[in-house]
């Protein structure tokens, strides 16, 4: 049984949001729908969350890693052995990708509005939409060029129009070598889910790198690693990167095994948050 001081409500959503990596659009729409979650509520009406709820968030977040949809979580929450199969990341990914086939593009808009709301924008990023991504490149049939390039481009629209956040540490996202600009947009939304603002620098060039620190007022950089760099780029452009710095991208691990890099690195940028915590201003 859970003791009377973890049920005490004492954070606020935004602080609920930062330990937990879910944005508060989605936790209210977790209890809103489905009943998930039961925030007390300040005199203003302000939620107030408890121990105890964290722990049923991340209890959540458990069974969402493991396929499960937020429609069919509050049923597993109450059983003591539940029971679950199929995916439903992978029925995600399919409805995505039928959507896409037929140009439909007003339901595949939908559809990815939906996962936005309701998922973590790791867990949507990592099981849905690169997959999702990867799966549009490797059509072969006569109009696979005009379904990738449609779907990618809604994406993307959709994807600067879900970045709306006013408040958090500032993260600036640039891209070096051969990168495409998605990857930065796709860094920036997962960004908004860790509760932080986003400023997109484009391609990265150190020679006015030093001008946009002292004028933007960042509080840490973002390299989107791209291929084709070399040593000596990673070297020069040491030089005059910020103190807080961080390289993302599954290329960096390549730089990473050749020892070229001189910052702290990972895949994406939520394994940064867990790794480099501090440093990170995330919470």
């Amino acid at each position: 049984m859970a003791s009377e001081a973890n049920a005490i409500p004492t954070y606020p959503i935004r602080d609920v949001a930062r330990l937990t990596g879910i944005n508060p659009v989605t936790l209210r729409a977790w209890q809103r729908r489905y009943g998930l979650l039961k925030p007390a509520r300040t005199e203003k009406g302000h939620r107030l969350y408890s121990e105890d709820d964290i722990s049923t968030i991340r209890y959540i977040l458990h069974w969402l890693e493991q396929g499960v949809s937020i429609g069919q979580v509050k049923s597993l929450l109450d059983t003591p052995t539940p029971e679950v199969s199929g995916s439903n990341w992978q029925q995600a990914q399919a409805q995505l990708l039928d959507s896409a086939m037929a140009l439909n593009l007003g339901r595949l808009e939908a559809e990815v509005l939906e996962l936005a709301s309701l998922y973590p924008a790791e867990l949507v990023l990592r099981k849905v939409i690169e997959p999702w991504l990867l799966a549009l490149a490797q059509l072969h049939r006569p109009d696979a060029q005009l379904i990738e390039q449609s779907a990618r481009a809604l994406l993307m629209r959709l994807l600067q129009q879900m970045l709306t956040i006013k408040s958090g540490p500032v993260l600036a996202v640039a891209r070096v070598g051969q990168v495409l600009a998605q990857h930065a947009l796709l860094t920036q939304f997962e960004l908004q889910g860790l509760e932080c603002r986003s400023l997109d620098l484009g391609v990265l060039d150190p020679h006015t790198l030093p001008l946009a620190v002292g004028r933007l007022k960042f509080d840490a950089l973002v390299i989107v690693l791209g291929a084709g760099l070399s040593q000596s780029w990673f070297l020069d452009a040491d030089a005059v990167l910020p103190e807080r710095c961080f390289y993302v991208g599954e290329l960096g691990t390549l730089y990473q095994q050749q020892g070229w890099l001189n910052r702290p690195f990972s895949v994406c940028v939520s394994d940064i948050k867990r790794e480099h915590d501090a440093s990170f201003s995330l919470v």
